[in-house]
């Protein structure tokens, strides 16, 4: 019942939040965008501090509990390049007697260069409600990385430049088992030839193998070119 609880008013506070960022934003971009160019990341906890508060409001009214606002205290920011940064802010869902139910985390992709979001902020459920522990499962990828939840990018500003020269990167959690030994007791390389080779062949490049946990994670990148970005790589 608890993880259905905290689940269903993380639902609830989305439905508001997916309104809320969007009308701040909106609103207040020329005021942000300026204290961006003074303050820097500041203006983030600004924006921040002003879509949450509609979000806490509806929860209050259905009985729910959360310290709104922004509280550099209750975040951490750990993922991604400077043009794509991750922050995660969490809050403590209590009752109005007090009991916690879980966590509401915030999920904010913002640029480091500009008052820029590449992503729209979204809301996860957590049922642990300690620091140590919230910390804990956000430093699990599988955490914030959710195929379930909708991802909603935001178009490149006009000023924004990027490298002419781009790669997308891919990992294999499986080369290992190319480097077994056979029941001859041999090692033999064309089990490891033939993994290698199917990533070759769509213009994946090795980078590194990294042993993690008894196993071989092995790191390709290729350059991310016009044909990759339509999905027309290696048509007849």
């Amino acid at each position: 019942m608890q993880t259905t609880t905290i689940e269903s008013i993380a639902r609830t506070a989305g439905d508001i939040l997916s309104h809320a960022w969007k009308t701040v934003f909106d609103e207040e971009k020329d005021e942000l965008t300026e204290m961006f160019k003074k303050f820097g990341d500041r203006a983030y906890g600004a924006w921040i501090q002003q879509f949450m508060a509609p979000v806490a409001e509806r929860l209050a009214a259905d009985g729910f509990i959360i310290r709104g606002g922004f509280n550099l205290k209750d975040s951490i920011e750990n993922w991604g390049p400077p043009e794509e940064r991750e922050r995660c802010v969490w809050y403590v869902v209590k009752t109005a007697e007090g009991e916690e139910l879980g966590t509401l985390v915030l999920q904010v992709y913002h640029s480091h260069h500009s008052f820029f979001m590449p992503r729209a902020p979204r809301l996860l459920a957590l049922e642990v409600t300690d620091r140590e522990a919230i910390i804990a499962a956000l430093s699990d990828a599988s955490t914030r990385i959710r195929w379930d939840l909708r991802e909603e990018r935001m178009p490149q500003p006009q000023l924004q430049s990027f490298p002419s020269q781009q790669f997308e990167y891919a990992t294999d959690t499986s080369i290992g088992d190319g480097l077994k030994s056979t029941a001859d007791g041999q090692l033999y390389s064309w089990n490891l030839d033939d993994t290698l080779g199917h990533w070759g062949r769509y213009g994946w490049e090795l980078v590194t193998v990294v042993p993690v946990g008894g196993k071989m994670i092995a790191y390709f990148k290729r350059p991310l070119n016009d044909l990759i970005k339509k999905g027309e790589w290696c048509k007849d």
